[in-house]
């Protein structure tokens, strides 16, 4: 009877309180968000770009292939050392549970390599003179392995976004649109990569046809965007004042989607449109640290109230 009456006593506080630890993680996990998105959304709109438009769309892709790969690469090795014990990376795959976005997503991002670099190694020995150029057995091979590679990108891009809405973390735990938003940020990105790439390269009419897509995909990822903002105002209102959520959602208007949109379509000349790119990639870097910070800054605004609490208790009246 005792033991009921102290369980219904604790009850209601630990009904209200967040349970879990606080994540380990920090700026190079956000880096590692980055670039997972920055070389999956690059692979996809290339490759996508490459089989629908390839006249137009053929040279620059290849060219973002390499990109892509070494964007990966990165993103890699950022992947292992924010482990606890980056020598057990490997132990990540001896299980395939399709259930768990952490072991798709492992499994995806595996996969998704090794196509890449099938496809960078093809081009890169046709260029050196290793492989003949005109090879059609090698063409087909080479498309295959686009094609093949398009769905292990995809989940590559996707998973990281599901695995923190699926976690027990504040904040994270409620956005169910955060794995949508991550995808269609990703292909935002990855149309910028490839703009950039084609301004860099000399090839205007890939260019001037990307800006566009770029400056709509900028527009579009709003309601993703928006998705997400509804989902986390109530844990943002409880962690941070109201000044600091509006300074936070008005840089993600201004600096992430108003601006870089006036410079696509209304900037004359290669200047304005890298920056454009510049600043799609910084606004998505800190939208994507600012979503990190979430666990920790609901962890130290508890910590506050409670030292506050105790305060309050030890001084009479």
């Amino acid at each position: 009877m005792q033991d009921d009456n102290q369980a219904r006593a604790i009850e209601p506080g630990y009904l209200t309180q967040d349970v879990t630890k606080v994540p380990g993680w920090h700026g190079l996990v956000a880096w590692d968000l980055l670039f997972n998105n920055l070389t999956t959304g690059l692979f996809l709109f290339a490759a996508v770009g490459e089989l629908a438009r390839p006249g137009l769309l053929g040279p620059v892709a290849r060219l973002a292939y390499p990109v892509a790969l070494v964007l990966l690469l990165t993103d890699l090795v950022m992947l292992v050392a924010d482990l606890g014990d980056p020598l057990r990376f490997h132990h990540m795959l001896r299980v395939f549970k399709p259930s768990s976005p952490m072991s798709l997503g492992t499994w995806s991002l595996t996969i998704y390599s090794l196509p890449l670099t099938l496809i960078v190694a093809i081009e890169a020995a046709q260029f050196i003179g290793w492989l003949p150029s005109e090879s059609q057995a090698l063409e087909w091979m080479r498309w295959s392995a686009v094609v093949f590679c398009l769905l292990p990108a995809f989940g590559s891009l996707a998973y990281k976004g599901v695995l923190f809405s699926t976690s027990s973390q504040p904040g994270w735990k409620d956005a169910r649109w955060l794995g949508g938003w991550m995808a269609s940020s990703a292909l935002t990105l990855g149309c910028a990569e490839l703009l950039a790439i084609s301004i860099l390269t000399g090839h205007p009419r890939a260019a001037a046809a990307l800006r566009t897509v770029a400056a709509v995909l900028v527009v579009l990822n709003l309601i993703p965007t928006g998705l997400v903002f509804l989902e986390l105002r109530p844990t943002l209102s409880r962690i941070y004042r109201d000044q600091q959520v509006y300074l936070a959602l008005a840089f993600i208007l201004v600096g992430g989607t108003l601006v870089p949109v006036v410079l696509l379509l209304a900037g004359d000349g290669a200047p304005w449109r890298l920056g454009a790119v510049l600043l799609i990639v910084l606004g998505g870097f800190a939208v994507r640290l600012l979503l990190l910070k979430i666990p920790h800054a609901s962890h130290e605004s508890r910590t506050g109230a409670r030292a506050l609490e105790s305060v309050r208790r030890a001084v009479p009246g």
